[in-house]
Formats: C-alpha cells, sequence, structure tokens
C-alpha cells in the first residue's frame, strides 16, 4: 500500500447522504498518502445549475478527520478498505477500488455504513 496516492471526492449529492453518526452531508472528499487517509465531510447545500454542476452553496465548516486505511478483503482485482477513524464519533466509511482500466484513472466508490455496518448508500467517487 506504500504506493498508494489517492484524491478523490463524491459528486455533489442533492439528497443528503445520512451518516452513522447522525449527521448528513451532501459531498465527501477522500485524500490518502499509503495507509494514511484525510477524510472531509461537507454538508453545505448548493444551488445547480442546468448541467447539475453545483454553484452557490451555503458556507457552514466542513469537518474533517485522519483516518487509516485497513486492507480488508480482495476479490476479482477488487480492494476493499475500511476508513478507520482515529476518533470514536466518525461515521462507518469503506472504500472500494476497482481495476483500472486502460488510460483511465483508478475508479472508485465510498460503501456509506450505518450503525449496524450495513451499506447505506453507494457513490461513485471522482478524482480530484
Amino acid at each position: 500500500m506504500k504506493n498508494l496516492r489517492l484524491e478523490l471526492e463524491t459528486p455533489y449529492q442533492v439528497t443528503p447522504l445520512p451518516l452513522s453518526d447522525g449527521s448528513a452531508v451532501h459531498r465527501i472528499a477522500i485524500s490518502a498518502n499509503a495507509a494514511a487517509a484525510r477524510v472531509s465531510l461537507d454538508p453545505n447545500i448548493c444551488q445547480l445549475d442546468a448541467f447539475g454542476d453545483a454553484g452557490a452553496c451555503t458556507r457552514i465548516a466542513i469537518r474533517t478527520f485522519e483516518a487509516k486505511l485497513s486492507l480488508l478483503e480482495e476479490r476479482d482485482g477488487k480492494r476493499l478498505f475500511a476508513l478507520e477513524a482515529q476518533g470514536t464519533d466518525e461515521p462507518a466509511l469503506r472504500l472500494v477500488l476497482l481495476p483500472a482500466r486502460h488510460g483511465h484513472a483508478t475508479p472508485a466508490r465510498l460503501l456509506v455504513l450505518d450503525k449496524e455496518g450495513a451499506i447505506k448508500a453507494v457513490v461513485a467517487l471522482e478524482q480530484q
């Protein structure tokens, strides 16, 4: 995992993603370098243009936390990672890296879990 460097974020979610800690966010960003990750949770509501691109947004503070990336499973070229937060009050998230395609960035998805560990949302991640 030493060569793992990622800058990923979800597209803006019109319907907020409910997190296991009781909060809800419209965007999540993950910056990872080897096994260390920084997760940003953005609760801001944005206006969308005709193409679905976010325009003017509220100015609520974005919450960040440090996490450790731990490989949980590898199968068919897919890798599933836990995002283990340093604090206990952070939401439960999983990162899935899919096999790279020729000439494309590594596709990824974010799994948003509830308090019991069940998957409540699957969101595609984009390169930042």
